[in-house]
Order: C-alpha cells, then structure tokens, then sequence
C-alpha cells in the first residue's frame, strides 16, 4: 500500500512540474554560392552586365578565355549586343547570329539589320550577336599596313612577285597581333558561343547564321550537339570543302573545291537570260547576249581592262539590284571579234587581314605556287571567265605565319535533337546551291529551302515566303517539306 502510494505521489509532482524551455533554433549555416556554369575544359561563363547603347539595344563586354586549353590562363574580351524581345511573356529564348564573312563584326551588323526582321521574331526572341574574337570590339588583330596593301602584280605573268605581295599581310599580321593569331579559328568562336549561350540561360542555342556564319553554325552544331534547339544557315559553305577538302582535293584551294567557278558562270548565264526576256528594261537586250558578252571578254583580254571588267561582274553577281547597272556597262563596252586571247592579268580577288586570319588558319590550302600554276592552267580552259579567280583567291593564305591547333575538321554528323534549316538562293554566285545540298548531306539532318533568286544570301534577295518558313522554324520547330521553294519578292528588271 505504502508503495502504491508512493508511486501515485511521483507521478502527480512528474504531471504539475514546469515544462521544459524549448531548444533555441538551430543558427543557420551559411549556404555556399551555387558553383559557376562552366563550359569547354572548365572555361568559366562570362557574367553579362548589360547597358543601354544603339538606341534601344544592350551592350555588355565578355571574358572569355584566349586558349580553351588553358581556360584560367590569359582572358580576351568580346563585344556583345543584344535587342530585347518585345514580347517578354511569349520569348522563347535568344537568337544569335553571325552575318558572314569572315570578318564581319556582328555587333554593328545586328544594329543594322534588327529592324528587317518580322515582328514575331523580335517579339519571341532576344536578337544577340557579338564581334567574333579579333574582330571589330574583340580584341582586334593589328596589322600595321595590311589594310591598304599595293597593288598585287599578275600570279601569271610575275608569279615570284605575286607570291610575296599576297604574303605581306600575314606578316604585318604576325608583327602586330603575335599569338593572337593562332587562336582565331572558327572552332575558338564556336567555344565562345557556347559560353555566351549559358551566359544568356539558354538551355540549348538558336542560331542564324549568313555565309561564313553557316561555317560556324555548322561548327558548333558538332562541337555541342546536344545544345542545338533551331539553326538556320542562310547562303550555305560547304563545310567540307571549306576545312579540308574530300580525299584528292588536297591540292585544290578552297573556292576551287566548292566550284565557286560553275557557280558564277551559271548567275552570270541567268543574266542573259532575265536580260533577255526584259527588252528594253535591260540597256544590254537584243541579239545573242552570250555571243555580245564574249566579244566585250575578248575585246578586254587583249588589253589591261578584263581585270577591271571582271570585277564589275563579280560584284554585281552579289546582288541582282546592281543588275541594270550591270546591263548598262555592258551596253558601254567595245567589243571585239574572234577568240579571247589568253588572260595574263586576271581578277583575283583580295581580303581583308580580318577576313584572313580566320579563313587560313580554318581551311586547307596548296602551299605550294606550282600547284596553283598548274590549277590555272586547267580552270581557265574549264571556266574561261571565272576559273583563274577561284584559283587564286586564297593565295593570301599561302605561307599564313599561323595555325590554330583547336580548329575543328569533322565529323559535321554528329545526332542533334532538331533538323536544321539550310536555306539558299537557287543561283547564289558565293556560296552556290550545290555547296549547300551538301552541307544538307553532310550534317546528316539539314533540310534544304531554295529562294528562287539570284545573289548571295536572302539578306539581298528578300522573300515574303522563305521569310515565314524561317520564322515558323525558329519559333514552332517546323520545317519546310522536302524540295519546298520560295519566290523572291521582286526581279531584277522591274
């Protein structure tokens, strides 16, 4: 009893004491920041701190590094530029783009040509572009002198002197820029946009890319294929002639293994015809125009003017807007009759150090002057008015004081989620229809749309039709039908 008791008292004290203080909050522990994105061997992901600039659009400076095999070594700075979308509850992402070249900045370019695209586009997408490494605000090349180079002598008739002139801006290049040369390739650029692309918060990049820009999109697409979302290539290279060549080309120079030639040949061959088929419209109709043509060529091989006359064709082949005018210089010219004589003084075409410092440490090209010697010989009996020019438009190349060991050379099939969007002019004069069906083939997925047109890239052959087929490609993921074509919306005689 005297226990039960006992244990009755214990548990009235244990149910009336106090109740115990309750445990102070734990004290909270510092989080650590979430560890930056990271891109190619570890290279950190610029931060962005945009600011207002060519009114209305944002600019803001980004470091990336100089060498991806060393991503904490030494630091370059690109120029960024981006147009919000106007539509910030309907944006799907950013759209960069590359307008050409190479060479070309894409920070004023954009600035430039924003305002022609369609509305839906802006409003879906913020319009990025940037100045690729060593161009424009990119840490520029420096070549003291280079951009105003003397006149080259004939590869024909002062092939030693020929050589050396078009070596002399590698080596103002190789004076002022130093190992920033070998760093410019368009694989390094392709690496930069894939940082740019994390940098922005894309998970997986949209890209528009004109000329030399489908070589970096084409580029990028296999150097990350699984951070491809929508790409358009608009005026197509084809991107194994443009880095190596296929098996046997080796001694080929680049527009040579693109046939770039044939391509002008067949623009030029639609000039007659369109010219034709205007009348009066074209000071230069009436008669056999090809017969006419070949008597202005031939009466200008027998004297210094067919260079000159040459490079008033290849520049009016760029845009059939300077058709007319082309008619009309035409219409002005003596000619002669009989055969051509052979051309000693053709047109070659010339760079900018900008535009070479990309394309030679990018693409293969015969080192050697007697192979181009013995390229001249057969182009100019294959393709009389355009072969000697495709021959030697790379002999700037020749002896570049630089390589960039990261270039990239293939595979361009690697498997990507989404086909891409090859769009091209049917007689594009640069970068012809057939360099782009096999750009097509080459990646394996792409999806070619052909403008009706002349001229290079749909930037100067504007199409209501290829323009909707792009937008509902960027935007909803469809492609056009296989064989599909689009008008362009004006002619070159109206």
């Amino acid at each position: 009893m005297k226990r039960l008791l006992l244990a009755l008292l214990l548990l009235l004290a244990a149910c009336s004491a106090p109740a115990a203080a309750p445990a102070p909050p734990a004290t909270p522990q510092p989080t650590a920041d979430p560890p930056p994105a990271l891109g190619t061997n570890g290279a950190a992901v610029p931060a962005l701190h945009w600011a207002p600039c060519h009114s209305g659009f944002q600019c803001t400076p980004a470091s990336v590094p100089l060498s991806y095999r060393e991503p904490k070594g030494k630091a370059i700075t690109l120029s960024v530029i981006r147009l919000p979308a106007s539509d910030p509850s309907r944006r799907i992402g950013s759209l960069f783009f590359n307008f050409g070249g190479p060479g070309t900045d894409g920070v004023g370019e954009l600035a430039r040509f924003a305002a022609r695209y369609p509305d839906e586009l802006r409003a879906r997408f913020d319009l990025v572009g940037f100045d690729p490494r060593g161009i424009g605000g990119s840490a520029p090349i420096s070549c003291p002198g280079a951009d105003h180079p003397p006149a080259i002598p004939s590869p024909l008739q002062q092939p030693d002197a020929f050589f050396a002139a078009s070596a002399a801006p590698g080596k103002a290049c190789a004076a002022g820029s130093g190992d920033l040369l070998a760093h410019l390739s368009t694989a390094n650029v392709a690496r930069d946009m894939d940082l740019l692309r994390q940098a922005v918060g894309d998970p997986a990049l949209n890209f528009y890319g004109y000329s030399y820009g489908t070589y970096l999109g084409g580029t990028y697409a296999n150097l990350f294929p699984d951070k491809v979302r929508a790409m358009t290539l608009d005026g197509t290279l084809d991107l194994v002639a443009n880095a190596t060549g296929k098996p046997g080309q080796e001694k080929q120079p680049v527009d040579v293994r693109a046939d770039v030639a044939t391509a002008q040949q067949q623009e030029l061959e639609q000039f007659f015809t369109v010219c034709a088929a205007a009348g009066p419209k074209c000071a230069f109709a009436g008669g056999d125009l090809k017969a006419k043509f070949a008597g202005v060529f031939a009466h200008a091989s027998r004297g210094p003017g067919v260079s000159s006359l040459m490079r008033t064709i290849d520049s009016a082949l760029y845009q059939s807007g300077r058709w007319k005018r082309l008619a009309e210089t035409f219409a002005a010219l003596p000619a002669g009759p009989g055969a051509a004589s052979p051309v000693l003084d053709p047109y070659v075409p010339t760079h900018s150090p900008n535009f070479l410092a990309v394309q030679c440490v990018d693409s293969d090209n015969p080192s050697s002057p007697a192979d181009y010697a013995a390229l001249a010989a057969s182009e100019s009996k294959r393709q009389p008015y355009f072969g000697l020019g495709a021959v030697f438009s790379m002999a700037q190349c020749v002896g570049w004081p630089a390589h960039d060991a990261d270039r990239y050379t293939g595979p361009w099939n690697r498997a990507r989620k989404n086909p891409v969007l090859v769009l091209n002019n049917r007689f594009d004069p640069a970068t012809p229809l057939h360099n782009a069906q096999a750009t097509a083939a080459e990646l394996g997925d792409g999806r070619v749309l052909v403008v009706d047109g002349y001229g290079h890239t749909s930037l100067d052959v504007h199409s209501a039709c290829a323009t909707a087929a792009v937008v509902r490609y960027l935007a909803d993921l469809a492609v056009p039908a296989e064989g599909a074509s689009c008008a362009p919306d004006t002619v070159p005689f109206p």
